[in-house]
């Protein structure tokens, strides 16, 4: 969250000198460009930590702006746990008839692949990664004459708030913020002074 107490906005007041009423619009631009910045830093940032696709960090982000009225924005990131064939996965498809010996996954960037014995990929609404529950499988003849083991149960990586969460991702978000709204207040006042704004 970006929000400006008293102080800042005397600070700016006073830089503004006889232009000091538009130090809420000026405020509120420099804002939103931090806050606009943010978000796509955000996508940058995980995925230097997490091998993940920009499009999964991107839906989970809104932006709420500020308005000379309310000089604060909030960036926020929503989401369940993603599910592990959102991550970097071998073999990536189904292969039927030859079943792998194992499937391997990996989720951080620091870490390698690692194999999970007793996962697979089914075509269930598109590629997903499942695992046997373990003790509790019930073989069964489905109508096809097929045997299955059941249940199973779905394997998930982290949710994209908790990879923003990670100290390391958010300590670097708020320092590139910081400097991004520093750098477009500095601009914004310029703007005002020399009469364009």
């Amino acid at each position: 969250m970006i929000t400006i107490d008293a102080s800042k906005l005397k600070e700016v007041e006073d830089r503004l000198g006889q232009y000091r009423k538009k130090a809420p619009v000026v405020l509120y631009r420099a804002i939103n460009r931090a806050a606009s910045s943010l978000k796509t830093n955000a996508t940058k940032e995980a995925r230097k930590t997490y091998v993940i696709k920009a499009g999964e960090i991107k839906s989970t982000m809104t932006i709420s702006r500020a308005t000379s009225k309310r000089i604060a924005a909030n960036v926020v990131s929503r989401g369940n746990a993603l599910g592990l064939e959102k991550f970097s996965i071998r073999p990536a498809q189904t292969r039927p008839g030859k079943p792998s010996k194992s499937l391997k996954v990996q989720v951080r960037k620091d870490k390698g692949m690692k194999g999970l014995l007793s996962a697979f990929i089914a075509n269930v609404q598109g590629n997903r990664v499942f695992e046997r529950a373990k003790g509790r499988t019930v073989r069964k003849k489905r109508s096809d004459g097929q045997w299955t083991e059941l249940p199973i149960n779905r394997l998930f990586g982290p949710p994209v708030p908790v990879m923003l969460a990670n100290e390391g991702v958010r300590i670097r978000l708020e320092a590139e913020a910081a400097k991004v709204f520093e750098q477009r207040l500095n601009h914004e006042i310029k703007r005002v002074l020399e009469g364009n704004g």
